[in-house]
């Protein structure tokens, strides 16, 4: 199988648009030496000519390589996506902030933080992404475990992050706890506070920090740049759940203070959205049962934590530069009466 602008093999995984950026920098850059691949294309009278090549072939295959790695593999999104990009994220430690956590690596983040409650959890989701991405991620990343409903962690761990990257461009408010599911009438006032305290509490502190962190960030482009807040709420913070009243409770919250400080800080160049996620396969799943899942979503299954991690790199990015107070469902349906 050959593409349509080249008659070599090598070139047919790439997509049309890929290729049209490369024929822009040079007439055959995606191919390999000619000893190993046809790189003929066509004049215009249809007759097969040899490309003219603009760059050694020592210099042309090592151009090519890493053009060829990100157009085969699966990532739906450029590399560069979150060039020169800081960014923190809170529950980054496993499930769908460790997704993020690995989505934003992949797309060129120049730093990340990785806030949890354990600084064991956040080692091991260090070593992890190390293994997956290669050793040399472990100096875009920096760890900083506390309690996020303490203004204490929020405090440190932007104030960390800025001296540890010397700037702050997107925040992941990703942190939060789902209790056994109680009947309102049973519920423990102490569980209710315990949920409000992380799911709502740390994210309203991690908000107004990062906030006061982006905008001291020396930056030449506005007073907040292109930055990007996201929450992390819920498809339980669109519609109710019997047994789930304080968390859905405090996931509608979240979507309460996003609209909120998006108007607040929008003009000011920091963009405040929310990623509203239906059942995915994370501890907070476990326990749970299938029914749900299985039969009232469009797609019958549980979500993966990195579908979830992708809307939420499309938040952070400048491909939703016109979204500021959005929420956006990720939950193959669920919440469709919404």
């Amino acid at each position: 199988m050959s593409c349509l602008v080249h008659s070599c093999d090598l070139c047919s995984p790439l997509s049309p648009p890929l290729l049209a950026t490369l024929l822009q920098i040079g007439p055959c850059l995606t191919c390999f030496p000619r000893s190993r691949f046809r790189t003929r294309r066509r004049d215009l009278s249809g007759r097969a000519r040899a490309c003219s090549f603009s760059l050694s072939r020592r210099d042309r295959v090592f151009f090519a390589l890493p053009l060829l790695d990100t157009a085969m593999s699966n990532r739906p999104f450029s590399p560069n996506a979150l060039a020169g990009k800081v960014c923190i994220v809170t529950g980054g430690a496993s499930g769908i902030g460790y997704a993020t956590v690995k989505a934003f690596l992949q797309a060129g983040a120049k730093g990340v933080t990785i806030v949890d409650l354990s600084a064991d959890a956040i080692n091991r989701a260090i070593d992890a992404l190390a293994q997956e991405l290669g050793a040399e991620v472990k100096d875009r990343l920096y760890a900083c475990a506390g309690d996020v409903s303490q203004e204490e962690t929020a405090e440190r761990y932007v104030q960390e992050t800025i001296r540890q990257f010397h700037r702050l461009d997107i925040s992941v408010q990703c942190a939060g706890i789902s209790l056994p599911s109680t009947d309102v009438a049973d519920l423990k006032v102490s569980d209710w506070d315990k949920t409000m305290g992380v799911n709502l509490r740390g994210v309203f502190l991690g908000v107004q920090q990062s906030i006061r962190g982006i905008l001291e960030t020396p930056r030449g482009d506005g007073e907040g740049g292109d930055a990007a807040i996201v929450l992390v709420s819920s498809q339980l913070g669109l519609d109710g759940y019997a047994g789930s009243a304080a968390y859905s409770a405090s996931k509608f919250a979240l979507r309460g203070l996003m609209s909120s400080v998006a108007q607040e800080v929008g003009p000011k160049g920091i963009r405040v959205n929310a990623v509203c996620p239906g059942p995915i396969e994370t501890p907070m799943l476990e326990g749970f049962s299938a029914e749900g899942h299985l039969t009232k979503g469009n797609i019958k299954r549980a979500g993966k934590p990195e579908e979830v991690a992708y809307a939420i790199l499309f938040l952070a990015s400048e491909a939703s530069s016109y979204m500021c107070g959005s929420s956006l469902k990720v939950d193959a349906g669920w919440s469709k009466w919404c």
